[in-house]
Formats: structure tokens, C-alpha cells, sequence
């Protein structure tokens, strides 16, 4: 099973093994899907056969209750898109955690799982929120019959004039053996605008209403 290292191990793993080319601000964008106030796109990335995909949406919403959502492991399986089960794996203070979560994949390929790194980053000038996602190359969960999953992404939460939240949501992700581009591909237009969705429907719980945290300065 997953063992928990020091930050600097991790980050010596993160740049010996990472297989995926960093997100990049090259624009190139496709959109292939704007319904119900949720946009999604799509681009191809340079040296993978898989696209990057982004969502992006307007919601009715403070920071401190995005940060809830965020931190929220244990009910990750009610907005993320197709999981099965999450753990928190490691957190320290709001700004950092690391956590388990596996996905179902179709019949007849194996499940997969990733070990999502969050680092929370707050511009109190711009007033805007930035998670950055990253998926560690730890593959203790392939002995149960799991596929690792590689790559990358964010969330950013911008906070408009009105109060209200723009979101946008992207990752370029590798869902490993067996799984070709093409077919991924397909239906790259799937989880981003139902993990968007789920979270505008989410955010609307009690439990993440009037929320406090000490990084989220003035």
C-alpha cells in the first residue's frame, strides 16, 4: 500500500518519472460542449496520444466553500466523476494534502487509480484561488489490480465582482495500459462537465457553508 515520504522524496519522484508534458498556456482550445452554463474543450498535447480537456463555469458560490469542497476526501466520490473509493492519504494545514482515489473504468479494462497531490494557492490582488493537481507516480496499487494514472492539472476559482465564482477546471491525464488514445478521446467531453456539474450541485450543501480559512487573507 501507499506509503506517505518526505516532501522532498516526492518531488525527486515528480521530476525523475513524470511522463506527461507540463500544461502549458498555449492556447489552441476546441470546444465540444456548452450546456447548462458549463463549457468544456478539448486540445491536443504535444508527445500524447490523449487531449487535455478543460471546463469552465460561472457559480453561486464563496471561496471558503470551494476550499470545503476541495478538502472534502471522503465525500469526493459524490462530484468526482466515476470514482469508487478516496482516501486521505496526507494533509498539512489547508494548503497541502495527498490523497487515494480509484475510478471505474469499462468493461473489459481494470480499474484505475491515481494519488492526487493538491497544493492550495491563494492571490489575495486577484483574488483568486489556484489548486494544482498532480498525480504521483506510486504504483503500490497496481498489486490489487489497478492501473496507475498519470498527469496533471488545476482548479482556479476566481472570485467575481458580483461574489460570485468563474471555475475553471483542467488536466491532461494518461489513464495507462491498455486504454488507447482514441477511444479516450471520445469521450473526453464526459468528465469535465460532469465533475463540473456535480460540484455547482455539491457547493450548495449546509456543510460547506460559512467556511473560514487562515490562508484566504484580505
Amino acid at each position: 500500500m501507499f506509503k506517505f515520504h518526505t516532501y522532498k522524496i516526492i518531488c525527486t519522484l515528480l521530476t525523475a518519472f513524470t511522463v506527461l508534458p507540463q500544461l502549458s498556456g498555449q492556447e489552441n482550445w476546441e470546444e465540444i460542449n456548452n450546456a447548462e452554463g458549463i463549457r468544456v474543450f478539448t486540445k491536443k498535447v504535444a508527445g500524447s496520444d490523449f487531449k487535455a480537456f478543460k471546463s469552465t463555469a460561472v457559480i453561486k458560490a464563496d471561496v471558503a466553500s470551494f476550499v470545503a469542497l476541495i478538502l472534502d476526501v471522503e465525500s469526493l466520490e459524490n462530484w468526482g466523476y466515476k470514482l469508487k473509493r478516496t482516501k486521505l492519504l496526507e494533509r498539512s494545514g489547508d494548503t497541502l494534502q495527498v490523497y487515494f482515489a480509484e475510478a471505474k473504468a469499462p468493461f473489459p479494462y481494470s480499474n484505475r487509480y491515481g494519488i492526487y497531490r493538491n497544493i492550495f494557492k491563494w492571490d489575495a490582488i486577484d483574488r483568486q484561488l489556484r489548486i494544482e493537481i498532480q498525480l504521483l507516480n506510486d504504483a503500490s496499487y497496481e498489486d490489487e489490480g489497478l492501473v496507475l494514472l498519470t498527469g496533471e492539472g488545476y482548479w482556479e476559482a476566481t472570485v467575481l465582482p458580483g461574489g460570485d465564482l468563474s471555475v475553471v477546471f483542467e488536466m491532461h491525464v494518461d489513464p495507462g495500459k491498455g486504454i488507447p488514445g482514441w477511444l479516450s478521446n471520445l469521450f473526453a467531453d464526459e468528465s469535465p462537465f460532469e465533475t463540473m456539474r456535480s460540484v455547482k450541485a455539491e457547493l450548495l450543501k449546509q456543510k460547506y457553508q460559512d467556511k473560514r480559512y487562515d490562508f484566504l487573507t484580505n
